[in-house]
């Protein structure tokens, strides 16, 4: 389990630029991990996309079940 699971995060893709608590956030940073909560107003106003799925990770050789 990754980290932004454990914590709730969700990756979205940012589509316009926007600020969020003082800092300025562009298209060039390509996403974003965010609580479910900090994205309805950006999802609404077209700031971000809806949150990217991650691939599952491959497993290393030796550990298969």
């Amino acid at each position: 389990m990754s980290s932004l699971e454990k914590m709730r995060l969700q990756d979205h893709p940012i589509l316009q630029p926007f600020r969020l608590n003082g800092r300025w956030y562009s298209p060039s940073d390509t996403t974003i991990a965010l609580y479910p909560s900090q994205t309805a107003f950006l999802l609404i106003n077209g700031k971000i996309g809806k949150p990217v799925q991650r691939p599952p990770q491959q497993l290393e050789k030796g550990t298969e079940s």
